[in-house]
């Protein structure tokens, strides 16, 4: 108990800046979130096999709290005004413009929901918590530079499905 207390004191604010981040900086989402990643840790200490870092395991225990978040509350409004800038890198702000935004931010999150589960996952820590490549790295496992081109090519993958659509 002492130790995990020990734990709490020094990783809470990391853990909060992520979910912070992560939810698009919603303070009570991100507090909520932040208690219940503590308190799945906390259950769940015991299989804490040290493979990662502690931050990394709170960090993908927090990921993975967020994603359940989304899951349950599908109405939940994405920040994905990051992602539509590098995908619509011309993107002119004129009326017709933002009529026409409303609609290509539906048609990105159903190419997003079409996306493999990791390149989803990589796709929405970027564009909505911005979260940087060596921290999805670390959360997910993988090396900076394949977070990198799981993303562009996620990118990628996004850009062409709206092409084909039309809104290109």
């Amino acid at each position: 108990m002492k130790e995990f207390e020990e734990i709490y004191k020094t990783y809470y604010n990391d853990v909060y800046r992520f979910m912070f981040k992560t939810s698009g900086g919603n303070h009570d989402l991100a507090e909520e979130l932040t208690q219940d990643t503590f308190y799945e840790a906390y259950r769940s200490f015991h299989r804490y096999n040290g493979s990662c870092s502690i931050l990394t395991w709170l960090c993908a225990i927090g990921k993975n709290l967020w994603f359940h978040y989304l899951r349950k509350h599908k109405n939940t409004t994405l920040r994905l005004e990051a992602l539509e800038e590098t995908i619509c890198d011309d993107y002119e702000k004129t009326p017709d413009a933002c009529a026409e935004r409303s609609e290509k931010s539906s048609q990105i999150r159903k190419a997003i929901a079409k996306l493999k589960p990791k390149q989803r996952e990589i796709v929405l820590l970027r564009a909505n918590g911005d979260i940087s490549f060596a921290e999805i790295a670390r959360i997910m496992n993988i090396t900076e530079n394949s977070a990198k081109v799981i993303f562009f090519r996620a990118k990628n993958q996004i850009k062409e499905r709206l092409e084909n659509e039309g809104f290109f």
